[in-house]
């Protein structure tokens, strides 16, 4: 059986895509597939504890499948003597190299073929390059993402809009005075079991998505039943709508702000409609199950390698 290895560098914070990498690994490997991440050096702390199985001496060799994220495509190039298939998974469109000779199509990438993880990296793909990517979808842990007693406070991640974040909390005390009491807690860098039991405690999650080709932090938040407000960040039109969520129009700091007062408000003044929106969330999530997800993988990785 063809060896298939992750390449990835030693991130210093954790990643929701590196996380699913990691769960890649677990399912393949628990089906019997040959398969592991390759890393040139440790990250400085373990942030999955998802157990996968990573190697630090990786050299290709002919045959080898080699998958590569969009990002890092460059960790291909100390393989090219290798004759190995080059994939690359791409979790986000935005993020793509982008070479200087359009006319090679996803050859100027490196690769020999593409897979994805959300509608937005399918269609994006048909609308430039005419190729139907195949699509092994995010999944929610319910053993890791789950209901739990609330706390009264509001939830982010500022990874990517530190500084909008910062503006939004000012912005919002001041027009909504009468909620400015409610604490803003920050997740940012932590492990994946400390941002799930973070976010599973909140009331409140501000979505502060941008760029995304699927964006999971507020759809985790659905799964914990915590109330997610603010921005789609493109992507998660795939799976945000009115029935789960209060959104806001990108870049529409006023509509955020309100958008969060009003998910205040009805959880503090309307049981039934906050028990119905959290129940949307939940038939939101369960699209997203691990079943689902790891009948897509393996059904990919089969036909991969029968190539």
């Amino acid at each position: 059986m063809p060896r298939i290895r992750y390449l990835l560098p030693p991130f210093d914070r954790p990643f929701g895509g590196v996380a699913t990498i990691h769960r890649h690994v677990d399912w393949l490997t628990a089906h019997g597939f040959d398969a592991a991440i390759a890393m040139t050096a440790p990250p400085p702390r373990d942030f999955y504890g998802a157990g996968a199985r990573v190697e630090y001496d990786f050299q290709a060799q002919d045959g080898d499948r080699l998958v590569a994220p969009e990002g890092a495509l460059v960790l291909l190039a100390p393989h090219a003597g290798a004759a190995a298939r080059r994939l690359m998974f791409c979790q986000n469109q935005y993020y793509l190299p982008f070479g200087p000779d359009p006319a090679r199509g996803i050859g100027e990438f490196g690769v020999d073929r593409v897979f994805g993880s959300s509608v937005a990296v399918r269609d994006f793909f048909r609308d430039v390059y005419a190729l139907d990517v195949p699509i092994v979808p995010y999944s929610i842990d319910p053993a890791a993402y789950a209901p739990a007693p609330k706390s009264r406070s509001i939830l982010l991640m500022p990874r990517k809009r530190g500084d909008l974040a910062v503006f939004l909390h000012h912005a919002f005390k001041r027009r909504h005075a009468r909620l400015a009491d409610i604490p803003w807690l920050s997740v940012d860098g932590a492990g994946v079991a400390d941002a799930a039991a973070a976010m599973a405690r909140a009331q409140w999650f501000l979505s502060l998505s941008h760029r995304e080709s699927f964006g999971l932090p507020p759809l985790e938040a659905m799964a914990c039943g915590t109330v997610p407000v603010g921005f789609m960040g493109d992507g998660g039109r795939e799976y945000m709508n009115d029935a789960n969520g209060f959104w806001a129009p990108e870049e529409d700091w006023l509509a955020c702000v309100d958008a969060l007062a009003r998910a205040i408000d009805m959880v503090d003044r309307d049981p039934p409609a906050t028990s119905a929106l959290r129940a949307a969330g939940t038939a939101t999530v369960a699209r997203y199950s691990p079943d689902v997800a790891r009948a897509a993988l393996l059904a990919f990785w089969r036909d991969e390698l029968a190539a």
